[in-house]
């Protein structure tokens, strides 16, 4: 899978099993409520998604397997900060200790959740839809149906001060036709001061400024449009291009999430052919290297990419 938005190079825990072999029900065990945070942003809220115990439960096993620091790669960077952010730039955005691993059965746990108390609907493309110049791209035309979370979860642990500023998930990537639309926080804590997801209108460099007095990249509050509170066993799900923010924690407390990506699979399928699928694949590790600054690279798999398949050179228009 590809993401664009966080490529972060940490290897799997080898205690993760102990995370993945909780005994989770496929539904909710109480009460469920959902409800939207406001008509012009696409966010859904489940509020008893997981119990009290469940949450407790995931909590534990996640500090028996450890978080380490998330740092963002920087691959433009040299001499001692080669590979990732300067460390004061990296706070500046992003502040928090991670657990980053595929999960197989707690997914599909999860996804048998998500089933059961959230209607996602299909989703179509089109150069005639509205909003057109802001929701489409060449290879989104189709509908898109729901299929399942992506086994590929991230737990994280917000200490005091912990934030992430204003960004957008961006989509996960398995293949031509199959790819995230929506993202799932899962709460797993009560967080009684900060730690909000907050949502915002408009575009990030429009949101973005830095706070005098922390140094960090907070949103600005003329653009807000509403928040999630983390609360205990609560779910939100939002369209992947949805620019969000997770606001500093307050002293003396902490915020434990979950965060997976929902997966959709175009109907019908296109550029099925064998060769069409290694050119996809092809194409999608050129981006990454041109994203990286590699761009001889970039460019010698790009020519591959046309020759390989006439079809995804012409969606791309390479």
């Amino acid at each position: 899978m590809y993401s664009y938005n966080n490529i972060i190079e940490k290897n799997e825990p080898c205690k993760k099993d102990v995370i993945e072999n909780l005994q989770l029900s496929l539904s909710p065990t109480g009460a469920v409520r959902q409800f939207r945070v406001d008509e012009r942003v696409d966010v859904v809220v489940v509020e008893g998604f997981l119990s009290n115990d469940e949450c407790d439960q995931l909590i534990a096993a996640c500090e028996k397997v450890g978080y380490t620091f998330w740092r963002q790669k920087d691959p433009n960077a040299e001499g001692e900060e080669a590979g990732c952010c300067g460390e004061a730039e990296a706070r500046a955005f992003r502040v928090v200790d991670t657990i980053e691993a595929n999960f197989p059965t707690l997914s599909q746990v999860l996804s048998s959740r998500i089933e059961k108390v959230v209607k996602l609907d299909p989703k179509t493309f089109s150069p005639s839809m509205e909003g057109a110049e802001e929701l489409f791209a060449r290879d989104l035309e189709g509908t898109w149906v729901p299929q399942q979370l992506a086994q590929n979860l991230l737990f994280a642990r917000y200490g005091a001060g912990g934030h992430f500023s204003p960004h957008i998930d961006g989509s996960t990537i398995v293949d031509i036709n199959t790819r995230s639309l929506y993202t799932l926080l899962i709460y797993l804590n009560d967080c009684e001061a900060g730690g909000e997801t907050v949502l915002f209108d408009g575009e990030q460099a429009e949101v973005l400024k830095r706070d005098p007095e922390s140094g960090k990249y907070i949103g600005r509050r003329e653009n807000r449009i509403g928040a999630v509170k983390p609360t205990k066993g609560t779910a939100a799900f939002f369209y992947y291009d949805v620019l969000h923010e997770g606001s500093p924690v307050g002293e003396g407390h902490s915020k434990y999430i979950i965060r997976g990506d929902f997966l959709y699979r175009r109907n019908p399928p296109i550029l099925t052919a064998e060769n069409d699928m290694k050119a996809f694949e092809l194409y999608e590790k050129a981006r990454v290297a041109e994203s990286n600054g590699d761009v001889f690279a970039a460019c010698e798999m790009f020519q591959r990419v046309r020759k390989l398949s006439k079809g995804i050179a012409e969606l791309y228009q390479l």
